[in-house]
């Protein structure tokens, strides 16, 4: 593990003699991490090894000890390399318990793509995208995902590029890491049955009005609106030798070919400040899990990305906006803005948000652990079975399933209602006793008071961890195929490299696959970038992208609407500074509400000084992408103010765009009158026909 600590290790020699070095090895506190911490042990180990291969030769070709010295002494070699190992497993968890004080269970920070004037114009666990979300739309179950550094119970870890899917864990299997396709709502009948696209289109309108509006009096948008949610689950695991992919995407995968190959890459990569070009490399740490007779034993971690569909609606009231006045500020937004921006965060609870069950409770207890779906496992150690928390009487706890609250006691008598972990409000805890999932074990004894007898019982657990990322709602649309166009499953056709979405019946696609998912009118939305896929009379329909979005496109007379809500918990929302400047923000953002709370009130009326207007970071974005691969597309691109001032001053800027489509550009911006690309990655124009000139969102 590489995690922040202190520690020394020093090596002295107190004479020329090697053995006298075992009762030099010293622990401390000097070093800067706990990585050289443990390559100081590794030289220990190196130095002790030689020191025994160097006795045992001495003591056979010179003058031999009695053997019982001999093995006396390398049976104190033994107990020395143990007590090193054990060192080296205590440095760990103290690295692990500074990480468990420092915050809570949540995401550190996605990948820094911006730079400015002020700290805040650059990325935090947000920027364009809250945990780096973006669109994938063009595919049928990807959910855009990018890196993030993420802490679950005190391990801190990060990520490849994740571009998850939906899928949910095995409804019909136990087995190790299974999963399925989650099933995409149906289609209201009450669309279906128009006989003309035009009235479909009008009649599915109406749908999305009645979601937006919460309404379903008239049409009850509770059967195919549905929402799941997509959470990240961490897990220390046996297998160090053979490399596991995390979790299938259709557009990313770990790029390594053993655990090794990974972390020399990683090590370089953070050595040199690269990376790897399609994000496809993760810290994943390795630690030391135990020592049986002289021997280490170590386990892996890995996570994945799962989406579990939820039993009950969510009303959109539950789902409250964050205030990440960061990245607010950086783009000038205010909260309505905000709420319709990639960047915001939301939390999930209902009218008793404060209660100690949630809805948050509630909703992540529905999601199993390693055994999928139907495990159903007890725990009891230390003689105490645990009860559910969420039930009035004592139905023992399912801890198969994902939860952080318990009831531990007498059953029938006063029992305590507990929390997982010391202080971490987002530490989401299942158990399985999948094999694979490193175990860990305990003995505890007990004491007769009368008769002195001693008794002692041991458990072996294996638990994993996870962390709600967001609430998806699906929508009809991702069923709906007005021009009921050919879905072909993977494999099923051969690639054509002439057919790119065009409009004519040569080039228009020959049907639809998951990396072309295009089946929508462009009359539901206020689009007008279409591509052209072939029916199954040979004829072009025009059509838009029916997959996942962050926000919907403009719904002529509905709005636009945003269909993925990021509810991850933020590492640093555990640490006391946080909570005070929260606290603090609270007040200086409501003075009137909070006035009460000052030392000094302030005055808030009456005051005769004229508020100045406040620069704000300026959104533009390009114009459409004309050539496929990679398919139409659009790229944001913020400037400060003080950029703008550079570019109003008629000298030219470089910037990144925002990704889309798993790339991104760098462009050199010129201003004469309107935003333009004058150069676009080294090249006078962008190889995807994005056009030089920039409108302003």
């Amino acid at each position: 593990m590489c995690s922040a600590t202190n520690c020394w290790l020093s090596l002295k020699w107190a004479s020329s003699d090697r053995r006298t070095l075992y009762n030099t090895v010293q622990f401390g506190s000097r070093c800067d991490s706990d990585s050289t911490m443990i390559r100081y042990v590794s030289l220990a180990l190196l130095v002790l090894i030689g020191y025994a291969y160097g006795y045992v030769r001495t003591t056979t070709t010179t003058t031999p000890f009695p053997r019982g010295n001999l093995k006396g002494r390398m049976d104190q070699f033994n107990v020395r390399m143990e007590e090193i190992m054990a060192q080296m497993m205590m440095q760990q968890l103290y690295a692990e318990e500074r990480i468990r004080s420092d915050g809570q269970s949540g995401i550190k920070q996605i990948r820094q793509y911006h730079d400015g004037s002020r700290p805040y114009y650059s990325e935090t666990h947000t920027y364009s995208g809250a945990s780096a979300v973006h669109d994938h739309s063009n595919y049928d179950r990807t959910v855009g995902m990018g890196e993030v550094d993420m802490v679950m119970n005190g391990v801190d870890f990060k990520t490849r590029h994740n571009d998850y899917k939906l899928r949910m864990p095995s409804t019909k299997s136990s087995a190790y890491q299974a999963t399925e396709d989650i099933p995409f709502p149906g289609v209201p009948p009450e669309v279906t049955s128009k006989k003309t696209v035009p009235q479909q289109v009008a009649e599915m309108k109406e749908w999305f009005r009645a979601w937006k509006d919460q309404n379903h009096s008239t049409r009850d948008y509770r059967k195919y609106f549905k929402p799941v949610l997509c959470y990240m689950e961490g897990a220390w695991t046996m297998d160090t030798t053979n490399f596991s992919e995390p979790f299938s995407s259709d557009r990313h995968a770990i790029d390594a070919t053993s655990w090794r190959d990974l972390q020399e890459k990683v090590i370089f990569t953070s050595y040199t400040g690269s990376k790897s070009v399609k994000e496809n490399f993760a810290f994943l740490p390795t630690t030391m899990i135990e020592v049986e007779h002289g021997t280490p034993k170590f386990a892996q971690w890995n996570y994945r990305i799962l989406c579990h569909p939820l039993k009950r609606d969510i009303p959109l009231k539950y789902l409250h906006l964050q205030d990440d006045l960061s990245a607010r500020f950086a783009h000038g937004l205010t909260m309505d803005e905000f709420f319709r921006n990639g960047s915001a965060r939301f939390s999930l609870y209902d009218e008793d948000g404060g209660k100690t069950f949630s809805i948050m409770d509630e909703l992540m207890s529905q999601i199993p652990g390693k055994n999928n779906y139907h495990a159903n496992l007890k725990e009891d150690v230390f003689g105490e079975l645990l009860y559910d928390a969420s039930k009035t009487d004592d139905t023992p706890l399912n801890t198969a399933y994902y939860h952080r609250w318990y009831k531990v006691g007498k059953s029938g008598s006063k029992q305590q209602v507990l929390h997982r972990g010391f202080s971490d409000q987002n530490i989401w805890v299942a158990q399985t006793n999948q094999p694979r999932v490193a175990p860990m074990s305990v003995e505890h004894c007990t004491v007769d008071h009368v008769t002195k007898n001693k008794t002692c019982k041991s458990w072996t657990r294996r638990y994993t961890y996870a962390v709600p990322l967001e609430v998806i709602y699906m929508t009809p649309v991702l069923s709906w195929n007005p021009y009921n166009l050919e879905f072909w499953p993977k494999g099923s056709q051969a690639p054509d490299k002439g057919r790119v979405g065009g409009h004519t019946p040569q080039t228009a696609y020959n049907g639809t696959r998951y990396s072309a998912f295009y089946h929508t009118p462009p009359a539901l939305f206020d689009i007008k970038n279409t591509v052209g896929v072939l029916d199954k009379h040979r004829k072009v329909q025009q059509v838009v992208a029916s997959g996942t979005r962050v926000v919907l496109p403009n719904i002529p007379g509905v709005g636009r609407l945003r269909m993925r809500y990021p509810i991850v918990p933020v590492h640093g929302e555990g640490s006391g500074v946080w909570k005070e400047l929260d606290a603090l923000k609270d007040m200086v953002m409501d003075m009137e509400k909070y006035k009460g709370l000052f030392e000094n009130p302030p005055t808030l009326s009456g005051s005769n000084k004229i508020s100045q207007p406040v620069k704000m970071t300026l959104h533009l974005r390009t114009g459409v992408a004309t050539k496929d691969p990679p398919g139409p597309h659009v790229h944001d691109i913020f400037l400060s103010h003080d950029v703008q001032d550079t570019l109003k001053s008629g000298r030219h800027t470089t910037m990144f765009t925002g990704e889309a489509l798993g790339h991104t550009h760098q462009v050199v911006l010129d201003y004469n009158d309107t935003y333009s690309i004058v150069q676009c990655d080294g090249r006078p124009h962008c190889w995807d026909g994005h056009p030089a000139s920039l409108h302003q969102v």
